[in-house]
């Protein structure tokens, strides 16, 4: 198509004829146009998808995080599915103790002290210090290792008692009977012995018994000669 178009100031050739300028217009759209148009109708078709609810816009940095996501759940299964071996099973032994009960003879034969009849009771180490215990009956027990430290022991009897290694430091032992009495290492340390009797027994090996005190002992035989009455 031509368009003819007389340009202003316009020259005369010189046969007088008025020379025309022509230009020649293509019919097109330009680029900027084009351009417009175009997002125009991208932007039409979002629209009319985001209308009808099928479409999901998603950004390339979206993109890219999911698949980060994907890879890290991808990870995660792997992590989840690894095998734990079981911890083997540790076997702790235990050891029954066994205690023994205590006997009730020793129980019984403290028991003794009351009815003051301890004969032939066991009262092996027993710590009677301080106490009261006169017209007590030990003949024939077995008191290795007791205590008397400050007991009152007057008028009790002793009478083939086994006393060895007790201790009568201070105590009150007046009118007491040791006839017959095992005394090895007993001790007789500040012990009052007025009146007692010490028949047929082994002093030899009595520990701190001093001659004043066997001056206040009422009958003394020692063991080998004849029995005191």
């Amino acid at each position: 198509m031509h368009h003819f178009i007389v340009a202003d100031g316009g020259r005369k050739s010189g046969t007088g004829e008025l020379v025309v300028a022509t230009t020649h217009r293509h019919a097109f759209i330009s680029l900027t146009m084009m351009k417009t148009l175009r997002i125009l109708l991208v932007g039409a078709s979002l629209l009319a998808l985001v209308g009808c609810g099928d479409v999901q816009v998603t950004s390339s940095t979206t993109i890219g995080d999911a698949s980060d996501t994907t890879s890290t759940s991808d990870v995660t299964e792997e992590s989840a599915t690894t095998t734990v071996e079981p911890i083997p099973a540790t076997t702790v032994a235990v050891v029954e103790t066994t205690i023994a009960p205590v006997t009730t003879t020793t129980v019984l034969d403290i028991v003794c002290i009351k009815t003051t009849t301890c004969q032939y009771a066991n009262l092996v180490g027993v710590d009677f210090s301080r106490l009261k215990l006169d017209f007590v009956d030990f003949s024939v027990a077995s008191l290795a290792g007791a205590s008397f430290v400050g007991a009152n022991l007057t008028n009790s009897i002793f009478i083939r008692t086994d006393l060895s290694a007790v201790n009568f430091e201070g105590a009150t032992l007046k009118n007491v009977d040791f006839t017959a009495a095992t005394l090895t290492a007993a001790s007789f340390k500040g012990a009052n012995l007025e009146g007692a009797v010490l028949c047929d027994v082994d002093l030899t090996e009595v520990l701190d018994l001093t001659k004043a005190q066997l001056d206040q002992v009422k009958k003394f035989k020692t063991k080998g000669k004849v029995y005191c009455p």
